[in-house]
């Protein structure tokens, strides 16, 4: 009897503990499933206990604090009840609420200025310039810190303080959106926009209040319309008023041809899916056209996705390291290019300026540090961190800062850029705005006449 008894009892502790985990399961799989995701809390719980702990995944429930998520739900929920006017698009409290959230991430010692959320339509922008094709005004968009002019001082002639929390905000933190560079024979570049110029407005609204991401959004749009900027230069005493038709913008990644004395020029105009392709047909064709030397220009070539660069990079570094991811909490890790990687045989020369950016920083790297080439122009723009873009279930896409990464020789070149080994400045007022190797391009001209006289001597041996 008592056996009988203890046995009708274990069965009931495991019916119990299976009917608790597969209620918990269903609560999840609720809350992705229904309309509107179950209801906010039931999303927001259910994304906290499978979020784990401190960030990590698989982490236990109880170390996960549910104190901001009942903060969001409290205020969405006097939004919705007692707001003045009805909430119409909800998407769009939720869509602030991250971006909100990831604004503040500018202020934490990496000083993000990339992380963001693509809603459903810019993440389809972004899957399509991956491709090679996009719609707008072809130009590279990004965020850059600039220092304020003067410290903000009161009418007493003093440093201005929060009136909150008593911190100092003489000296608060500025930035500015920027084009990075135009593309090549785009409108951008057609209708005389430049690296460097930053957009102050974007059809009459402000750019600081529109963020990077709605900036992008509105600059992007249908081929045949416009878009009226206003943009800041440096040297220029007022702003410029520019209006650019949208195009359907189809990236040509690579160019490439045979110059005079068996040199051979390779521009890199950006990385997407076709990039590494592209570029060892152009050094098969290249080589055997029979070229002695190689001028890689990386000007303005604000870069693209971390494995293509990877690829690109091998083609010229050959086996070996040619970038270091360094992640939270883990060790630096080695990305290595493929078995079918080349070490670069000839004598090369790489142009570089303040719009070299990202992968092809990466690529600059780990030219320099592997004394391949000798870099020429002026320092790069500096962006030293990966973005992961993680698809979420409404089809947008959140883009955000997993790693910073390292040249070979562990450089750290966020924010500070990598410096040219010969330093040769464009004619002043016509930095970005110079056709490549034309009669003006003092860059272009340098980089030349390094070339050859690195083609006077003996050629590399393939290693």
């Amino acid at each position: 009897m008592r056996l009988r008894y203890q046995l009708v009892v274990a069965v009931m502790i495991i019916t119990l503990v299976i009917t608790s985990f597969l209620a918990g399961r269903q609560f999840q799989s609720m809350a992705a499933l229904l309309p509107g995701g179950g209801g906010d809390a039931a999303r927001l719980v259910a994304a906290a206990l499978s979020a784990g702990g401190e960030g990590k995944p698989g982490g236990k429930a109880d170390e996960v604090s549910l104190r901001p998520l009942e903060t969001f739900q409290e205020v969405l929920s006097h939004m919705r009840q007692q707001y003045v006017s009805p909430i119409k698009n909800e998407r769009d409290l939720t869509y602030g609420a991250v971006r909100g959230m990831l604004a503040v991430l500018r202020d934490d010692p990496y000083k993000d200025r990339y992380s963001r959320l693509l809603d459903p339509e810019e993440y389809r922008s972004f899957l399509e310039e991956n491709e090679g094709h996009f719609g707008g005004i072809g130009a590279e968009i990004g965020v850059r810190e600039v220092k304020p002019a003067a410290p903000l001082l009161n009418l007493k002639g003093s440093a201005l303080v929060c009136p909150v929390c008593e911190a100092d905000i003489t000296s608060p933190k500025l930035y500015r959106i920027v084009i990075i560079a135009p593309l090549p024979d785009s409108p951008a570049e057609r209708a005389g926009l430049q690296a460097g110029d930053h957009i102050i407005r974007v059809d009459g609204v402000s750019s600081a209040a529109l963020g990077l991401g709605d900036t992008v959004r509105r600059i992007k749009g249908p081929p045949g319309t416009a878009v009226d900027l206003m943009i800041g230069r440096e040297g220029l005493p007022k702003p410029l008023q520019v209006k650019v038709t949208r195009s359907v913008i189809k990236v040509r990644s690579v160019e490439y041809k045979v110059l005079p004395e068996g040199i051979g020029y390779l521009r890199l105009i950006t990385f997407n899916d076709t990039t590494a392709g592209l570029i060892k047909k152009a050094l098969k064709e290249m080589r055997a056209a029979g070229i002695r030397g190689l001028l890689l220009d990386l000007r303005n070539d604000a870069g693209g996705g971390l494995d293509v660069s990877v690829q690109v990079a091998g083609q010229f570094i050959g086996e070996g390291p040619v970038v270091y991811i360094q992640e939270r909490g883990g060790p630096r890790q080695p990305r290595a290019s493929s078995a079918d990687a080349r070490r670069i045989d000839l004598p090369l020369v790489v142009l570089i300026n303040n719009g070299t950016a990202s992968a092809a920083e990466i690529l600059a790297g780990a030219i320099q540090d592997n004394d391949l080439g000798t870099l020429v122009g002026t320092t790069t723009f500096g962006k030293g961190l990966v973005q992961t873009v993680f698809p979420l279930h409404d089809g947008s896409a959140l883009a955000l800062t997993t790693a910073r990464y390292l040249t070979p020789k562990l450089r750290d070149i966020d924010h500070k850029g990598i410096s040219p080994d010969v330093q040769v400045e464009q004619p002043k007022g016509l930095e970005y705005i110079i056709s490549p190797l034309s009669e003006k391009d003092a860059q272009g001209a340098a980089a030349l006449n390094l070339l050859r006289q690195k083609m006077q001597g003996p050629v590399r041996a393939a290693a």
